[in-house]
């Protein structure tokens, strides 16, 4: 039966549009696409592999060309991908072409994790999924991993561990360093920075230049009832509201350096800088940058990488992953 004759029973436009029989259409998700040996033109390796069977986490891992030089292992960079915590995957197009970019500037061993998504997996199944691939990398960090990533073994510095993502990707991040203030990861691991582009966080009174008008039918807000249906306090919960009065302080977020972009035509902007100023004055012991990309939208850099300004985010990003 083709999907026009199947009964909807729920969409949230743009982005997905679910049956009765349970099938769901992914409308903003770009295709899939394979790994490849090496990329013809970063010269990046990528492979897929399996993290965890229950419940069941895969990824795709990124080897930037110049990876054999052994008095330098190389940093690893996990990242998840943006898509409102319900469109793109690890494997998709948009996703793989930008890592490749990112991983061969940077010279970053990257894990992009295929977390589960909206609307049969509701948060905080994606909050696990990242980190389960912690605790996984952690394990191999102390040599006790059940099935042991070569690349990671051999090529990584786990003292250079950094997390990151676009938009719910990068609120996934957020979250993750929350949890590692409270938590520890296996064998001590640390997470050594961040990089949150265009962080998914809102909340139930607009500031900034946030419209007061709409407020309560954003799609920010639809995102979020979908994604949480139960959080105590809705919107204002911390984990899309990490400034709302209440929230845990932001000086337990377990890293030492974090990199927040922004854009100029970009929803959560307001958000962003409130983030990043809060951050600031939580006593917060690391170091924390904010760069402004320019006037694009959200994750420009991901869909037109060949443009001056993607270059320039790039070129600042890769800087960063030292």
């Amino acid at each position: 039966m083709a999907n026009e004759e199947k009964e909807i029973v729920m969409e949230l436009l743009p982005l997905i549009r679910v049956y009765k029989d349970g099938t769901v259409d992914r409308l903003l998700s770009s295709p899939n696409v394979p790994p490849s040996l090496e990329d013809p033109e970063t010269g990046v390796s990528s492979k897929d592999i399996v993290i965890a069977d229950n419940p069941f986490v895969s990824a795709r891992i990124f080897l930037p060309k110049n990876h054999n030089n052994p008095s330098h292992k190389l940093p690893i960079f996990v990242y998840f991908h943006g898509g409102a915590f319900c469109v793109e995957s690890a494997f998709s197009f948009f996703v793989h072409r930008y890592l490749n970019i990112l991983v061969s500037q940077a010279n970053v061993i990257a894990i992009s994790v295929d977390f589960r998504l909206l609307p049969h997996h509701p948060l905080p199944a994606a909050y696990q999924d990242g980190w389960t691939t912690l605790q996984w990398i952690a394990s191999h960090a102390a040599n006790n991993a059940a099935t042991p990533e070569p690349w990671l073994l051999d090529y990584a510095d786990f003292n250079k561990v950094y997390v990151g993502g676009e938009t719910s990707g990068a609120n996934i991040a957020h979250n993750l360093l929350l949890r590692a203030g409270e938590e520890s990861l296996h064998g001590g691991l640390k997470i050594f920075g961040a990089v949150l582009s265009s962080p998914f966080f809102w909340g139930s009174n607009p500031i900034g230049s946030e419209p007061v008008e709409g407020h309560e039918q954003s799609l920010a807000m639809k995102v979020w009832g979908l994604a949480c249906p139960d959080a105590p306090g809705g919107i204002d919960n911390p984990w899309i509201n990490p400034c709302v009065t209440g929230a845990p302080s932001l000086a337990t977020l377990a890293c030492s350096k974090i990199l927040i972009t922004i854009t100029g035509r970009d929803e959560f902007r307001d958000r962003n800088i409130l983030y990043h100023d809060t951050i600031k004055e939580s006593g917060w012991q690391g170091e924390v940058q904010l760069f402004d990309a320019g006037d694009e939208e959200h994750a420009f850099q991901l869909f037109k990488p060949e443009t001056d300004r993607a270059k320039a985010m790039i070129k600042h990003l890769a800087s960063f992953l030292v």
